[in-house]
């Protein structure tokens, strides 16, 4: 898989500031934008089935109680997940499948920047293998667990690590043993001096949630390699510029 040199603009949970998040509507909509990675949250059903989700519970999104970990993908594949959005602009859209969303960007030449909230490391790997498109993903989780082991199950993964608060040696010794390709970061933690130690060990750097122009014009003044967003016309705009 090969991506920009520059500062690559990551559409966060799709389009997420003009549609519901991680649905279809929100990543062709950002396909649409310009956007060239498109970030999105997994989380796995009770029967093994890998699905397009944020939270840990349903309430904010589906208007009830429940938990993704807890049903079937028969008792949440009709869930509604676009109602919540702007009054109901949305109503009716469904909850989505994670290997139909990679499915999507591959149809649209996009690469999909896939987060795992839940879920084994086998149940990734057995989708990205069966659709063939393991080097065409990037995965990325705040469980660096997680992450060693999508990297011993698909060797050739591209890999992101995901953290916040100060990046101290701990966590610095911890990425060294690792060895992810990215290295994404809370931008409000991020300092020059820690932007620049990871820079010297090698990793690309992604920041999130980046919604403010200025600092994003910021840090890709400051060579920043990626820049998550809930507005990525916006931020693409800004590149151009």
């Amino acid at each position: 898989m090969t991506v920009s040199a520059e500062t690559i603009i990551i559409a966060h949970r799709g389009a997420s500031a003009v549609a519901p998040e991680n649905t279809r509507s929100a990543i062709k909509m950002a396909i649409g934008m310009g956007a060239k990675v498109i970030e999105f949250d997994v989380r796995e059903t009770s029967d093994g089935v890998l699905v397009l989700f944020h939270d840990d519970e349903l309430n904010r999104l589906v208007g009830r109680k429940g938990e993704i970990e807890a049903m079937t993908w028969d008792e949440v594949k009709d869930l509604d997940v676009g109602t919540w959005f702007r009054g109901g602009e949305y109503a009716g859209e469904k909850l989505m499948r994670f290997d139909d969303a990679v499915k999507l960007c591959q149809e649209n030449k996009v690469i999909p920047l896939i987060e795992r909230k839940t879920g084994k490391a086998e149940s990734y790997a057995a989708v990205l293998t069966a659709l063939d498109v393991a080097d065409e993903v990037i995965v990325q989780s705040f469980s660096w667990t997680f992450i060693k082991e999508m990297k011993d199950l698909l060797p050739g993964l591209e890999t992101g690590a995901l953290g916040s608060k100060e990046l101290d040696a701990k966590k610095l010794a911890q990425l060294a043993e690792l060895k992810p390709d990215w290295v994404g970061w809370n931008f409000k933690d991020l300092t020059v001096e820690g932007f620049n130690r990871l820079k010297t060990d090698g990793y690309r750097i992604a920041l999130w949630t980046v919604n403010d122009a200025e600092e994003s014009a910021k840090w890709i003044a400051q060579g920043i390699d990626g820049v998550i967003t809930d507005y990525p016309d916006k931020m693409l705009e800004l590149l151009e510029e």
